[in-house]
């Protein structure tokens, strides 16, 4: 099994050095900042995908990955829950921890989503969609129908 780990940040250095420290370095490896459109080929290619966030907006990537068919294990922050849905989506996780994410990922790895049901369930989040449900907020605090 390989893990690839894309995107850059203050962390980088110290798992880096994680990776050796553990012997895993020739299996783990730093794509860096990855081109938008080369993201989908990456998401298409992955068994799953791992967001490990401490806080997000609404989780894009999230979304991203699974209209690849790629499903996700994601922790369980503001902006995550409301696209993890159901089963075929993935996997969130309620600690921030390595060992929830350990444990959430060997979950999805011992009963994984079909990976067009983990695209079907992406689908369902079309802008006409989203916008729709924007208005019925909007007007909900507004108090009109």
């Amino acid at each position: 099994m390989e893990f690839l780990i894309a995107g850059g940040g203050t962390e980088e250095a110290n798992l880096k050095a994680l990776a050796r420290k553990l012997g895993v370095s020739d299996r783990v490896h730093f794509q860096g900042m990855v081109p938008h459109e080369e993201l989908a080929s990456l998401y298409s290619s992955a068994d799953i995908s791992v967001l490990a966030s401490a806080r997000e907006g609404w989780a894009n990537v999230l979304l991203e990955s699974m209209a690849c068919g790629t499903p996700v294990v994601a922790t369980d922050i503001w902006g995550t829950a409301e696209v993890v849905r159901e089963p075929a989506a993935g996997l969130l996780v309620q600690e921030r921890s390595s060992a929830a994410i350990a444990e959430g990922i060997s979950t999805i790895l011992a009963n994984m989503p079909d990976r067009a049901e983990t695209r079907a369930y992406a689908e369902k989040f079309s802008w006409d969609e989203t916008t729709e449900a924007q208005l019925a907020l909007f007007s909900q605090l507004v108090g009109r129908d």
